[in-house]
């Protein structure tokens, strides 16, 4: 016990010495887009890993596959929704229940920031520009409401280009054209410092 209680104070006395940049987890070249968190863990903490696996004991097998399925549907019905978008195209072909979008007619970036000062909660991606939406069982009422929340933001940046206040289209888009990504990862450090 007494091993154990050196060893963590050891590891405090170290971390508490090490400079707040180096604890910060950033990759600039991941196709999923931009990434900082600021610790290694991430975005998996094991509180969501325990909620998942009570949510599966809650459910049985028949009502996870009752909401798959309904989840699945409701894919479908978002991809069709976008392919009568003219402006927007569909990257790779989603077979489950995430879908990116992309386009070569408006900023994809600034029709995310529309999005989302509508509530949506999108995630900007890179190499290609694009978005992507990850379906849930909460989408299944309000599919309708994103694919025109959607269609009226792409119509809002096609005759409005430009950045909309507070958005995150230019860090976006000028990251994605820095050559320098140690400077992007830098920026991506220097934001999530100011934000937390």
């Amino acid at each position: 016990m007494v091993m154990l209680k050196l060893l963590v104070l050891k590891f405090l006395l170290v971390t508490l010495h090490v400079p707040f940049v180096y604890i910060h987890a950033a990759v600039t070249e991941w196709s999923g887009g931009l990434y900082v968190s600021p610790t290694m863990a991430g975005s998996r903490p094991g509180g969501l890993i325990a909620g998942a696996w009570a949510a599966m004991m809650s459910l049985g097998q028949e009502g996870y596959l009752e909401n798959t399925k309904e989840i699945m549907e409701v894919s479908k019905r978002i991809q069709k929704g976008i392919k009568e978008i003219p402006e927007l195209f569909i990257i790779g072909r989603p077979d489950m229940t995430i879908v990116a979008v992309g386009s070569n007619v408006v900023d994809i970036f600034e029709v995310n920031d529309i999005m989302s000062s509508k509530g949506w909660h999108l995630n900007a991606l890179q190499r290609p520009n694009s978005i992507h939406i990850c379906l849930t069982l909460q989408h299944v009422p309000v599919v309708e409401d994103f694919l025109r929340d959607l269609r009226e933001s792409v119509q809002t940046v096609k005759k409005n280009p430009g950045p909309i206040s507070g958005g995150l289209a230019p860090i976006y888009g000028a990251a994605g054209r820095m050559p320098d990504r140690v400077m992007v990862q830098e920026l991506l450090v220097n934001f999530m410092d100011g934000s937390c």
